[in-house]
């Protein structure tokens, strides 16, 4: 793994360099709103000189798609998302799940989780939009800051109207979120089958009030403040998530830009840039996604014709907790006089689940790495021991027994192994001092000695390790599947409160030096201590000075090895509990049934008789029709010949007394 991390990361950017031509996504430099420019298919652009040109007043209004509280039960029912817009710039300020129970804030069960707008103090939002035609006419203004018009609205549904002031244009922005019917809400688990129920609808308008042909491009920002959610634990920050349209129309290649990409990029002003017909982009989490989605045919009329991703706010302290959204730029639009142009979107801000991400056509958000088929079997199995009552850390807990007894063969020859081991160990030992006595210590015939009787000891230690190789990769699968499954998200189990987090028995009140801790979890240091119990139940007496500090050594691996630990999901430290314990019982039976046959060996079978020679076995009912097959093919072999076979041959001799003796030919 460390040397894959080296190539990956060290050789192949050196090696296998990239062409700028050939990337996917530009970063765009962290700029203050008022000082966005934007570009036109990609080539630079400034905007005209202001004209001072005002727009018409409007109030500021707060509007809100869905229950605003959770005072209404029904509302909380028929509607999966609750989302805040704001007419100053007809943006998105937040978007909230309904589903307090399933879904609460980090940390804050009280609260719903907030998918979009996590940040009250940044200064940019979702869905603003700039169209520098309009821009360029206001001074010390923009499309993006102004009021807009409340023109219509609903319970599910919101239209926001901007006029030009000079009359040249008029801009509408329509919001919409699905209100589910009496039949979807029937329908079993809809909340984890029903897409629709988690988007939220735009549809930009560009009408133009002129007698002549207009031309212009806009910029619509995607999706801000995406929770980052435990991010001190995490493994897991912000991505941009892109799936381009391949040629035939059907399939997707997908794409992924991390926050530290981002930043590197930036700092390095290397800006890349997207040009190819998208199907999705969005910004990806631990459990959550919010993903814009263009409508229409985006081979035959493109919607987007750029991506710019963009650093929102940088993290000083550590910028992988950064955000990062990205700018969708429209191609010139030539809209005919007293004509107009709409543009749809949609944006599904929602759980990462299979079923929901799959009617997106996002199915790559699901990435749970190299054993990506384990995780997933993993993780149905704990949904399964979940449907039928238990919770899920007693889910884990029949998930450990389920896996250990699979492994029971495994665990079983490394048992055997290192008990042969331990036998081995004083004769290896008296192996070492007699080869010392003999050649003299230091010496080119000790040496050579020596390194055969190493290289035999490690053979043998090579087969008792192999079984747990062979394990690390449900372990690693496990880690996976634990770590970033949302429905262990924020699920309670004996005192802590989230299986998905460590378990955090209480805060220190101050950060612990050079490793940062601010809490005790448990959980962590009872998986080390029963570790160092059973590396002690298992591992020989040293018998000389060399294995004693190798034992040692490996008492204060488990230290470190509680330090490495001490920030993994409390739901994989009770895997591990519950397999050391596993582990440790299954040593104790089969030394014990071990130790029991040696007090009580098998009777020997009794002696042959002179004269009395044994009876040989009945063939069993496969090998009695092979033998038929056998006789039948050796006649029909026979009759091919003239009927003649020559039976002192002393391999047809040798065939027949085999066939005699039950053995085929």
């Amino acid at each position: 793994m460390g040397i894959w991390f080296v190539w990956l990361h060290f050789l192949v950017p050196v090696v296998f360099p990239i062409p700028p031509k050939a990337a996917d996504v530009a970063i765009a430099p962290k700029v203050a709103p008022a000082e966005v420019k934007f570009a036109e298919e990609g080539e630079p652009g400034e905007a005209a000189p202001a004209q001072g040109v005002t727009l018409a007043q409007h109030p500021v209004k707060s509007v809100w798609l869905g229950p605003a509280d959770d005072s209404d039960p029904k509302k909380l029912d028929e509607y999966f998302l609750a989302v805040k817009l704001d007419s100053r710039g007809a943006a998105v300020d937040s978007i909230e799940l309904t589903d307090r129970v399933r879904y609460p804030a980090f940390g804050r069960r009280d609260q719903r989780v907030r998918l979009v707008g996590s940040d009250d103090a940044a200064a940019l939002r979702t869905f603003e939009l700039r169209v520098p035609a309009i821009d360029s006419l206001l001074k010390d203004q923009s499309l993006d800051r102004v009021p807009w018009e409340v023109a219509d609205q609903t319970s599910n549904s919101v239209t926001f109207r901007l006029q030009a002031a000079d009359g040249s244009w008029e801009l509408s922005k329509h919001y919409e979120i699905k209100r589910l019917t009496d039949a979807e809400l029937k329908q079993p688990k809809v909340r984890d089958t029903l897409a629709g129920g988690y988007r939220l609808a735009l549809s930009v308008t560009l009408k133009n009030l002129s007698e002549r042909p207009q031309e212009l491009t806009y910029s619509l920002r995607g999706p801000v403040g995406v929770p980052l959610e435990d991010q001190d634990n995490s493994y897991k920050y912000r991505d941009i998530r892109m799936g381009f349209v391949r040629d035939d129309g059907i399939t997707i290649d997908e794409s992924k830009l991390s926050i530290s990409e981002a930043l590197k990029k930036t700092k390095n002003k290397k800006p890349e840039i997207s040009r190819r017909p998208v199907k999705y982009v969005g910004v990806d989490v631990l459990y959550f996604a919010a993903l814009v989605l263009p409508q229409g045919d985006q081979l035959k009329e493109r919607t987007v014709a750029q991506i710019d991703a963009v650093v929102i706010d940088e993290n000083k302290q550590n910028s992988s907790f950064s955000d990062i959204s990205f700018n969708l730029t429209s191609p010139t639009l030539t809209v005919p006089a007293n004509g107009e142009i709409k543009h749809e979107y949609q944006l599904y801000a929602g759980p990462k689940l299979k079923e929901l991400v799959q009617q997106v056509s996002a199915g790559a958000v699901m990435d749970y790495g190299w054993f990506d088929s384990i995780c997933r079997g993993m993780v149905w199995l704990l949904n399964t021991f979940h449907a039928i009552g238990l919770s899920y850390g007693l889910a884990i807990l029949c998930l450990t027994v389920m896996v250990r007894t699979v492994l029971i063969p495994l665990s079983k020859h490394q048992a055997m192994h290192a008990a042969k081991m331990k036998e081995l160990q004083p004769k290896v030992a008296a192996r070492q001092k007699e080869l010392e006595a003999k050649h003299g210590k230091n010496t080119e015939e000790y040496i050579k000695a020596s390194q055969e009787l190493v290289a035999e000891q490690s053979k043998m230690m090579l087969g008792g390790c192999l079984p747990m190789f062979l394990q690390l990769p449900i372990f690693i699968a496990l880690y996976r599947a634990i770590g970033s499954s949302i429905e262990l998200r924020m699920e309670p189990f004996l005192w802590f409160e989230n299986l998905a987090a460590p378990d955090a028995l209480f805060q220190f009140g101050f950060a612990l030096p050079l490793l940062g801790w601010t809490e005790f979890n448990l959980l962590p240091c009872v998986s080390a201590g029963l570790m160092y119990v059973h590396q002690k139940f298992t591992m020989p007496p040293p018998t000389n000075e060399e294995q004693a500090a190798q034992q040692k050594m490996m008492s204060f691996m488990m230290i470190l090895m509680a330090a490495m630990f001490y920030r993994v999901p409390s739901g994989l430290c009770l895997y591990f509990i519950a397999t050391n314990i596993w582990s440790m019982t299954e040593r104790w039976l089969l030394e014990r049934k071990a130790k029991a046959a040696a007090l009580n060996p098998a009777p020997s079978p009794p002696p042959i008789a002179p004269g009395n020679p044994p009876q040989p076995k009945k063939p069993s009912p496969l090998l009695a029709w092979w033998n038929q097959m056998v006789q039948a093919a050796d006649k029909d072999s026979k009759l091919k010949r003239g009927g003649q076979e020559n039976t002192n041959k002393p391999n047809d001799r040798k065939n027949k007394k085999n066939r005699d003796n039950g053995w085929g030919s």
